[in-house]
């Protein structure tokens, strides 16, 4: 194999399901470019596009998301993930040159959407924090450049392929063209939507969270307390509060817009008025700022929600699916405008999975409550409204219509036309893209090290030797 079996980890190892190996901040550099701890090497460059260098980490993260993900991984298998890699590289490296910028808002988006996600899957957010040992904030800086290069690749790769679409001609050519023995199985899949209502907290638990956090803040400010003592006491902040509250160095963008107009208003030393995010209330003391970036404690006390907050929520979303079912009002225009969940408020309450970008879900890729819930639905149905509680805390009811639901078959050009448009539409776009990288690499600098240089490639990224 061209990895080996077991991967060094330092400081809890792969970062979000195993996507990039830390590197020791206490490993030497070798001369030929490798990281080595106390005599055993954790990490090299193993390859170099334009000057931009691909570690062996990368590689060894990618490998292991997938075989996490069930894939068997064989040296095919890892010179596929590599090359992908010398493709990001190829990309990063043309951004660059036509000083294509990333988008710092997609970026965040992105972030927030992948902390919900492994948030999900381990439990909670303070589950996530206490597996890493690091807050959230600090979790999602550690991630952000690894996010930032991905999203400036695809949007490099988009400018590349331009707006290619395929036409219903060029679909029913491409489905034509696949031996009828190797069309490809589809699983069993949904399409479904819904609306959900938070429950929010009173008025009442608004006024005590912030009156005991400004009581606290008084404390602070007369010198009866430290700020870090407090924070370590009484701040809710699981993933900070080990620490005195105190927030890795970051620039603006990394927390939510709330917080960083507050640590932007303040000076070294300084201590903030109390203040609201989505998160709760917080009181900030500004540690240190050095340009755009900034370092700061704060302390954050949650709003709960109680059970008369939940009834409100329940009352409103029994109502809501009573006007539906009496013909009152549609459920699109119900999930359009009494909607609280922003993600489908423009899609009439439509689920998009967010990997294919579109409404179509595989069965197996439903968490076990919403299977459980559209299981027992028929077509067009829709459910009892349904409590719930997200990773990041908040809670309240939804319900949901089943649009339709398909059972496993082979590809059907008609039943599975969206499916087929896509398919046909990337091919379509893998030909210009090959066609860019076969130019590319005419004029540029690769290297790759003996141990990967005979894989083999879609592309000459190894160039031959002359004889």
């Amino acid at each position: 194999m061209l990895l080996p079996k077991k991967m060094f980890d330092c400081s809890k190892g792969l970062v979000f399901a195993a996507v990039l190996l830390q590197i020791c901040a206490s490993g030497q550099v070798r001369t030929d470019g490798s990281v080595a701890l106390e005599g055993q090497l954790i990490d090299r460059v193993i390859a170099n596009v334009a000057g931009r260098i691909v570690l062996y980490s990368e590689l060894a993260g990618r490998v292991a998301q997938a075989q996490q993900s069930g894939e068997r991984m064989n040296d095919p298998q890892v010179c596929g993930e590599l090359e992908e890699l010398l493709f990001q590289q190829l990309l990063l490296e043309q951004a660059r040159l036509d000083s294509v910028v990333p988008d710092e808002a997609q970026v965040n988006a992105e972030l927030d959407r992948r902390i919900r996600y492994f948030a999900q899957q381990i439990g909670s957010d303070e589950a996530l924090e206490k597996y890493y040992g690091k807050s959230i904030t600090r979790i999602k800086a550690d991630f952000r450049q690894q996010v930032s290069d991905q999203l400036l690749a695809q949007q490099m790769q988009q400018k590349i392929t331009g707006d290619r679409s395929a036409t219903p001609k060029e679909v029913t050519a491409y489905f034509n063209a696949i031996p009828k023995d190797s069309l490809p199985f589809i699983n069993a899949g949904v399409e479904f939507a819904r609306i959900v209502k938070y429950a929010k907290p009173s008025e009442a638990e608004e006024r005590r969270v912030k009156k005991s956090l400004e009581e606290l803040r008084t404390r602070i400010t007369t010198g009866k307390l430290d700020f870090a003592t407090a924070a370590s006491l009484y701040s809710q902040d699981v993933g900070s509060v080990r620490d005195g509250g105190k927030l890795p160095m970051v620039k603006p963008g990394i927390m939510v817009p709330e917080f960083d107009a507050v640590a932007m208003s303040l000076k070294d030393g300084e201590v903030s008025q109390v203040f609201k995010t989505d998160f709760g209330y917080h009181v900030m003391s500004m540690m240190e700022r050095k340009g755009e970036e900034y370092q700061a404690r704060h302390i954050l006390l949650k709003l709960e929600t109680s059970a008369d907050d939940m009834m409100l929520a329940k009352n409103f979303m029994d109502s809501t699916t009573a006007l539906v079912r009496e013909g009152t009002i549609t459920f699109a225009r119900a999930a359009s405008e009494m909607n609280d969940d922003e993600d489908t408020k423009g899609t009439n309450g439509t689920v998009i999975e967010p990997n294919g970008n579109n409404p179509r879900w595989a069965i197996g890729d439903l968490d076990k409550e919403t299977f459980s819930i559209l299981d027992k639905l028929a077509v067009g149905d829709i459910s009892v409204p349904q409590s719930f509680e997200l990773p990041s805390g908040e809670k309240g009811y939804r319900v949901f219509k089943l649009i339709k639901r398909t059972e496993p078959h082979v590809m059907d050009l008609v039943e599975d036309y969206p499916l087929v448009n896509e398919a046909a539409e990337n091919a379509a776009r893998q030909k210009i893209v090959d066609a860019w990288v076969k130019e590319r690499l005419s004029n540029i600098y690769v290297r790759i090290i003996p141990d990967y240089a005979g894989c083999t490639f879609e592309h000459a990224w190894v160039k031959p030797v002359a004889p």
